[in-house]
């Protein structure tokens, strides 16, 4: 078949819209922020923490460290395509002020210089990205830097690992297989219902997985439970040509989509038929247009982020993440031991960059996690 010959992807009609994300609810959201700080211990007292502003779920980081003690919190905003400075900076407000707490809260667009050097944590998040070792020499040697998620998570460039290793300034990431955070079957229930809105069944479907994180085994698993037929590989070229009804995306974010022009290429030949569903990672969707092969969501996520927001569960997974990134965070800032049971762990010099790279050394990457990020719990 010629390339001109081939479908285009209006051919393959999906769902009309995306799942939208239930609305705010302040009570219950800080109901949940509470009882996490309870279980985990958090304790920030004193500190000064520097968070993103942002709507959402995730605006209720500031509020959750003012709980939890510290002693200022400081909100940065940014400007963005997706959310306006001043409805990120209220919404985070908005949340402060229900808990009785925005006395501790500043929403600003930037911190002076001379400022950074009372930082004791910095939350990595979009509104800061990137953590550039310029910024990183203006820290304490003591401040910690939470990453707020697994390092596999992280859009390349968003932190300088080395730089923060040269300052002294440790990375601390939270352990996301951990008991008290337990997030990895709320992911795989989130792809779950990205399959359900594209119009995939997962109970009588047949699956392929493309997964170079942690998520892969974990969606693999849930899907056989559902009843699914599902085979797994970490990279698209390594696909066979077994008929497919869905090739599910679940790669770390790069600069370059794994899912390029080549893997689209052997997938329009093998599994033409088969909806590719982008969880996690890039695809080069002028690419799949080409090949005429459907992808949902319609709408491209933005880089880093999920095809479909962890938000879409509720509150509770979000809040888990959140409070679980403050806790690493915090026993890392006390000089606790971080073991294979630990609530988080510390990113050593230059781990991401190598575990991004696929290294399968002997040597564990990150203390707490095998070769490949998962928990060795």
């Amino acid at each position: 078949m010629t390339y001109s010959s081939m479908p285009s992807s209006f051919e393959f009609p999906a769902r009309p819209a995306a799942r939208s994300v239930p609305g705010i609810d302040r009570e219950e959201a800080l109901a949940v922020v509470r009882e996490r700080i309870a279980l985990l211990d958090l304790d920030l007292r004193g500190l000064t923490v520097v968070v993103g502003a942002t709507p959402g779920y995730q605006a209720i980081t500031a509020t959750a460290a003012a709980l939890a003690d510290a002693g200022r919190v400081i909100a940065i905003t940014r400007d963005s395509r997706h959310q306006g400075m001043a409805a990120a900076g209220e919404a985070t407000l908005a949340f402060a002020r229900h808990a009785k707490v925005s006395d501790r809260v500043e929403v600003t667009n930037r911190i002076d210089s001379r400022k950074w050097h009372s930082v004791d944590i910095l939350a990595s998040c979009s509104q800061i990205w990137p953590i550039s070792r310029s910024l990183v020499e203006l820290l304490p040697s003591h401040a910690v830097v939470s990453l707020m998620a697994e390092p596999w998570e992280l859009r390349p460039g968003a932190v300088d690992f080395d730089g923060c290793a040269e300052a002294g300034v440790k990375v601390a990431a939270p352990n996301l297989g951990h008991p008290a955070i337990d997030l990895l079957p709320d992911f795989a229930r989130l792809c779950r219902i990205l399959l359900d809105d594209a119009g995939i069944d997962g109970r009588s479907a047949t699956i392929a997985i493309v997964s170079d994180t942690p998520l892969g085994s974990v969606i693999e698993h849930d899907l056989r439970e559902q009843g699914a037929r599902v085979d797994m590989v970490a990279h698209p070229l390594l696909l066979t040509g077994n008929k497919r009804d869905a090739i599910i995306v679940a790669m770390q974010p790069s600069e370059r989509p794994a899912m390029d022009i080549g893997s689209l290429g052997r997938i329009s030949e093998s599994s033409r038929g088969a909806l590719l569903v982008q969880f996690s990672g890039e695809i080069d969707r002028s690419a799949a247009h080409y090949f005429g092969l459907r992808v949902w969501p319609p709408k491209r996520p933005a880089r880093g982020q999920l095809g479909l927001t962890l938000e879409t569960l509720g509150a509770a997974p979000t809040i888990r993440k959140l409070t679980g990134g403050l806790k690493a965070a915090e026993a890392a800032f006390r000089g606790a031991e971080l073991g294979p049971d630990s609530i988080g762990f510390i990113v050593k010099d230059g781990t991401a960059d190598r575990w991004r790279a696929g290294s399968t050394g002997d040597a564990p990457l990150v203390q707490g996690k095998d070769p490949r990020g998962r928990s060795t719990l």
